[in-house]
Protein backbone atom coordinates (compact mmCIF):
# COMPACT_ATOMS: atom_id res chain seq x y z
CA UNK A 1 0.00 0.00 0.00
CA UNK A 2 1.15 3.88 -0.85
CA UNK A 3 0.58 6.64 0.84
CA UNK A 4 -0.49 9.98 -1.18
CA UNK A 5 2.83 11.17 -1.97
CA UNK A 6 4.50 7.77 -3.05
CA UNK A 7 0.94 7.19 -5.36
CA UNK A 8 1.42 10.40 -6.88
CA UNK A 9 4.82 9.07 -7.91
CA UNK A 10 3.17 5.81 -9.04
CA UNK A 11 0.98 8.04 -11.80
CA UNK A 12 4.39 10.23 -12.52
CA UNK A 13 5.94 6.74 -13.50
CA UNK A 14 3.00 6.09 -15.46
CA UNK A 15 3.45 9.13 -17.44
CA UNK A 16 1.34 11.92 -15.73
CA UNK A 17 3.08 15.23 -15.61
CA UNK A 18 0.40 17.24 -13.80
CA UNK A 19 0.72 19.03 -10.55
CA UNK A 20 0.08 17.50 -7.18
CA UNK A 21 -3.22 18.77 -7.08
CA UNK A 22 -4.21 17.46 -10.03
CA UNK A 23 -2.62 14.23 -9.34
CA UNK A 24 -4.76 14.33 -5.84
CA UNK A 25 -8.14 15.02 -7.67
CA UNK A 26 -7.52 12.05 -9.43
CA UNK A 27 -6.79 10.40 -6.45
CA UNK A 28 -9.68 11.29 -4.38
CA UNK A 29 -12.48 12.15 -7.67
CA UNK A 30 -11.72 8.08 -8.47
CA UNK A 31 -11.85 6.66 -4.63
CA UNK A 32 -15.31 8.47 -4.25
CA UNK A 33 -16.56 7.22 -7.19
CA UNK A 34 -15.86 3.69 -6.88
CA UNK A 35 -19.02 2.82 -4.85
CA UNK A 36 -20.56 2.22 -8.85
CA UNK A 37 -23.92 2.52 -10.34
CA UNK A 38 -26.04 1.86 -6.75
CA UNK A 39 -29.12 4.48 -6.42
CA UNK A 40 -28.29 8.12 -5.90
CA UNK A 41 -29.51 8.14 -2.42
CA UNK A 42 -26.91 4.77 -1.28
CA UNK A 43 -24.59 6.64 -3.58
CA UNK A 44 -24.83 10.09 -1.75
CA UNK A 45 -24.11 8.25 1.36
CA UNK A 46 -21.16 6.59 0.54
CA UNK A 47 -20.11 9.56 -0.97
CA UNK A 48 -20.06 11.79 2.37
CA UNK A 49 -18.97 8.85 4.49
CA UNK A 50 -15.74 8.75 1.73
CA UNK A 51 -15.77 12.44 1.87
CA UNK A 52 -14.97 12.17 5.61
CA UNK A 53 -12.98 9.51 5.74
CA UNK A 54 -10.46 9.92 2.75
CA UNK A 55 -8.56 7.45 1.70
CA UNK A 56 -4.78 7.90 2.21
CA UNK A 57 -3.35 4.77 1.23
CA UNK A 58 -3.44 3.41 -2.51
CA UNK A 59 -2.62 -0.42 -3.52
CA UNK A 60 -1.83 -1.54 -6.55
CA UNK A 61 -5.61 -2.60 -7.93
CA UNK A 62 -6.62 1.14 -6.69
CA UNK A 63 -3.42 2.99 -8.94
CA UNK A 64 -4.00 0.83 -11.80
CA UNK A 65 -7.93 1.61 -11.83
CA UNK A 66 -7.03 5.48 -11.41
CA UNK A 67 -4.77 5.32 -14.15
CA UNK A 68 -7.51 3.77 -16.52
CA UNK A 69 -10.47 5.79 -15.26
CA UNK A 70 -8.17 8.92 -16.48
CA UNK A 71 -6.67 7.19 -19.50
CA UNK A 72 -8.85 10.27 -21.69
CA UNK A 73 -8.11 13.14 -19.35
CA UNK A 74 -5.88 15.83 -20.74
CA UNK A 75 -2.23 15.60 -19.61
CA UNK A 76 0.42 17.32 -19.62
CA UNK A 77 1.80 18.85 -22.78
CA UNK A 78 5.00 20.30 -24.24
CA UNK A 79 3.77 23.26 -24.92
CA UNK A 80 3.00 23.33 -20.86
CA UNK A 81 6.44 22.54 -19.78
CA UNK A 82 7.63 25.11 -22.21
CA UNK A 83 5.38 28.14 -20.68
CA UNK A 84 6.36 26.98 -17.61
CA UNK A 85 10.23 26.84 -17.84
CA UNK A 86 9.93 30.42 -20.04
CA UNK A 87 8.17 31.75 -16.59
CA UNK A 88 10.75 30.31 -14.35
CA UNK A 89 13.60 31.99 -17.06
CA UNK A 90 11.94 35.90 -16.90
CA UNK A 91 10.68 34.98 -20.32
CA UNK A 92 13.95 34.49 -21.74
CA UNK A 93 15.19 31.77 -24.44
CA UNK A 94 17.60 30.05 -21.56
CA UNK A 95 17.50 29.31 -17.96
CA UNK A 96 20.81 29.06 -15.49
CA UNK A 97 21.41 25.29 -14.56
CA UNK A 98 21.96 26.87 -10.80
CA UNK A 99 18.26 29.03 -11.13
CA UNK A 100 16.65 25.65 -12.21
CA UNK A 101 18.19 23.65 -9.39
CA UNK A 102 17.58 26.16 -6.74
CA UNK A 103 13.58 25.88 -7.78
CA UNK A 104 13.90 22.48 -7.87
CA UNK A 105 15.35 21.92 -4.56
CA UNK A 106 14.48 25.62 -2.61
CA UNK A 107 11.40 23.52 -0.67
CA UNK A 108 12.01 22.39 2.63
CA UNK A 109 9.67 18.97 1.62
CA UNK A 110 11.30 19.19 -2.15
CA UNK A 111 11.47 15.26 -2.96
CA UNK A 112 14.39 15.77 -5.23
CA UNK A 113 18.12 16.58 -4.05
CA UNK A 114 20.86 18.24 -5.90
CA UNK A 115 22.28 14.64 -6.98
CA UNK A 116 18.57 14.11 -8.38
CA UNK A 117 18.70 17.09 -10.12
CA UNK A 118 22.35 15.94 -11.80
CA UNK A 119 21.65 12.32 -12.62
CA UNK A 120 18.17 14.42 -14.45
CA UNK A 121 20.37 16.57 -16.48
CA UNK A 122 22.87 13.29 -16.85
CA UNK A 123 19.90 11.25 -18.36
CA UNK A 124 18.61 14.27 -20.93
CA UNK A 125 22.17 14.99 -21.75
CA UNK A 126 22.70 18.13 -20.26
CA UNK A 127 24.96 17.50 -17.35
CA UNK A 128 27.59 19.99 -18.09
CA UNK A 129 25.63 23.14 -19.28
CA UNK A 130 25.15 26.45 -17.36
CA UNK A 131 22.91 27.82 -19.21
CA UNK A 132 20.07 25.61 -20.53
CA UNK A 133 17.89 26.15 -23.69
CA UNK A 134 14.21 26.07 -22.65
CA UNK A 135 12.97 24.66 -26.04
CA UNK A 136 15.72 21.98 -26.36
CA UNK A 137 15.29 21.17 -22.35
CA UNK A 138 11.59 20.40 -22.25
CA UNK A 139 11.70 18.45 -26.14
CA UNK A 140 14.52 16.62 -24.24
CA UNK A 141 12.70 16.00 -20.89
CA UNK A 142 9.36 15.13 -22.68
CA UNK A 143 11.57 12.62 -24.99
CA UNK A 144 12.63 10.96 -21.52
CA UNK A 145 9.31 10.89 -20.42
CA UNK A 146 8.07 9.32 -23.62
CA UNK A 147 11.30 6.76 -23.61
CA UNK A 148 12.38 6.64 -20.13
CA UNK A 149 16.06 5.13 -19.35
CA UNK A 150 16.44 1.75 -17.83
CA UNK A 151 17.41 0.97 -14.47
CA UNK A 152 21.06 0.08 -15.60
CA UNK A 153 21.07 3.05 -18.18
CA UNK A 154 19.97 5.73 -14.96
CA UNK A 155 23.56 3.86 -12.88
CA UNK A 156 25.80 5.80 -15.68
CA UNK A 157 23.68 8.77 -15.12
CA UNK A 158 24.69 8.89 -11.66
CA UNK A 159 26.90 11.87 -10.58
CA UNK A 160 30.71 10.99 -9.99
CA UNK A 161 31.50 10.76 -6.21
Amino acid sequence: MLDKNQAKSWLRCMGWCLPDEELEQMLTATAMGASGAGASATRSGILKTMQKQERTRWGLKHLTDINDANQDKRNSSLARLQTALRRLSNNRAKISRDRLLQFTTMHEDSLLTEEDFNQVLGAIGLTNNKQLDVETLSLKVLDRICDPPSVAEMVDFMPAA
